[in-house]
Parts: structure tokens; sequence; C-alpha cells
């Protein structure tokens, strides 16, 4: 790839040589012309300041989360597969570097606890997907070993099939919503890298998750019929989740360079979450649907968390 330096050299070339051509028309034969440059002169040797890598990742990721409200236990386990596709882009004259990822699971299977079931229920559904993307600089180190830090963003829905609580509507009828919560999350962390010899490297990262959003539906809810003022009331809705959230997550790659441009990483990754939240749901009389309460209260418990084990195919232009 040419860099620009290297297309000014070039037209510095042509212009010279123009020039000389020019000169040489005017001159005797006696007159002592200057030498022609170089063939490389004005091509840098240095490596361009940009390099790319992308590719493809496998996680088997383990995850779980939960919570309590409104004198109910919730909670979910399961073993997911995820797919993730990867882009980064170091600049190596200033030591930074912007890399994204988006992942989504294409296998999930576990088990579920809700207050409408008398045991463990079984899971083979769901919907786990996040994207992000970090900008960091590494500007410690030697060229062996460099160090830095980094600020990202991270968008997560983390929803495994954990049921459908059936609830009824304003016209008298019936109906479900499966969970659907997304989380926003900002990240800050350090980042280390480390040549070992010619053929492998070590990626290293830890991070605060300082502020996260948790918003959205909460499906899993379940509330039997209760009296509240005198009336008796049947759940109307499905449950709706607001929140902020804080953790911490970390991700550690060893890399083996079969050639110079491809890579094949193996790894772990984690990230935890926690914090306070409201739930909510709308309350309707039995004897008349229309007539509509909204309740809430504060989760106890409330916990996400994610790890597992990563395999990567990288490619490097």
């Amino acid at each position: 790839m040419l860099r620009v330096s290297s297309l000014f050299g070039a037209a510095f070339v042509v212009i010279s040589l123009s020039s000389t051509a020019m000169g040489a028309d005017t001159q005797t034969a006696t007159d002592e012309l200057r030498g022609s440059y170089p063939e490389e002169w004005g091509f840098s040797s240095e490596p361009d300041p940009l390099d790319f890598e992308f590719g493809m990742r496998y996680w088997y990721s383990m995850g779980a989360q939960q919570m309590s409200a409104f004198g109910g236990d919730y909670a979910s386990s399961d073993t997911s597969h995820i797919v993730e596709a990867h882009i980064r882009i170091d600049d190596n004259s200033t030591a930074s570097y912007l890399k994204g990822q988006i992942g989504y699971a294409a296998k999930i299977d576990g088990t579920y606890t809700t207050p409408r079931f008398g045991a463990a229920q079984t899971m083979s559904a769901g919907y786990i997907g996040y994207a992000g993307a970090d900008f960091g600089m590494i500007p410690f180190g030697d060229d062996n070993i460099q160090l830095g830090g980094f600020i990202g963003y991270q968008y997560l829905t983390d929803n495994p099939d954990m049921g459908r609580a059936n609830f009824t509507t304003s016209s008298g009828g019936g109906d479900s919503q499966t969970n659907m919560m997304e989380i926003h999350a900002i990240r800050v962390g350090a980042a280390a890298h480390m040549d070992i010899g010619d053929q492998l490297d070590l990626n290293l990262e830890a991070a605060i998750i300082p502020y996260a959003n948790l918003s959205g539906t909460y499906g899993a809810l379940y509330s039997p019929n209760f009296v509240s003022g005198g009336k008796t009331y049947t759940q109307g809705s499905a449950g709706s989740l607001d929140g902020q959230l804080y953790g911490a997550s970390g991700e550690a790659m060893i890399g083996f360079h079969p050639t110079d441009n491809i890579t094949v990483r193996v790894g772990g990754r984690g990230w935890y979450l926690t914090g306070a939240s409201t739930v909510s749901f709308v309350a309707r009389d039995v004897a008349a649907p229309a007539a509509e309460q909204s309740f809430i209260t504060n989760t106890t418990g409330l916990e996400f968390f994610r790890y597992g084990a990563l395999v990567e195919l990288t490619g490097k232009f």
C-alpha cells in the first residue's frame, strides 16, 4: 500500500526528471549534468501507519441472571453458542486503535425458574446479542510489550427464554410477551499487548463498567390475583424493568501466527453486571378489565453474568 508521503515522493521525482530533461535541451554536450536520483529515492521503508484486522470468533458461553420482585424469585442459567464478527484498526503513528464487534447466539440451552412454576423448566430458545466499539491508546512499552487504556460502549440484549406469563387485556382477552431487555453500557479499562517471539502474541483487557442503563420488557413476571383497596385485581400487562447497573469485564487471548497475515487465537472472556432497578406492571379489576392500576417495586438481587471460552480466526493487512 502506497502512503501519502510515497505519492508526494513519486511526484517530486517526476517533476525533477522533467526539469532535468528540459535543462538538457538548452545545454551543450560538454556541460556537466547532475546524475539521476536513485530509483528508490523518495520511498520510505517504514511500515504503513495503519494496520487492519478482521475475522470471526466462536464463544462457548455460560450465562446466568436473577432477581426478586413482588415476593417472587426469577433465575435462569444457560449455555449459548455465539458467533461473532470483529474488526480492529491500529494507527501506528499515534499508538491508538479502534475496534468493534457484533455477536449473536446461534443456539441456547438451559433452565429457568419463576413463581409461575413449581420446578425448574427447560429452555431451548431465546435471544442473546451484542455490539460494541472501543477506542484505546497503548503508548507505553517497547517493540515487544505495549500498555495503555481504552474507553468503549457496548449494547447487550441477554434474553434466554424464561417463558411467558399470561395477562388480561383491557377488553378482557389474554396476551403474553417474552423477555426483551436491553443494556447500554460504558466501559473504561486497561489493555496490554505482548509479542512472544515471531509467532505468538498475548492480548489482555480488564475494564470496569461504571454505568449501564437497563430497560425493557420482563415477560416472565408473574402475579396471581390479589386484593387491593377492596378490589380484586388480575395481572394486566407484562413487567417493565428500568434500572442503573455497574460491573466489570475482562478478556485474555493468546495468538499463533502461521503466516504473516493470518492469526489463530484462543482464550476467554467474561462480564458481570448488578445494580438497582424497578419493575412495574398494570393490574386490572377482575370485574371491569378496562379499569387498571399500575404497581411498581424495587428489585433485589439483580445480577447478569456471562463467561466462557473463545476461538478466533483473524486476517491482517
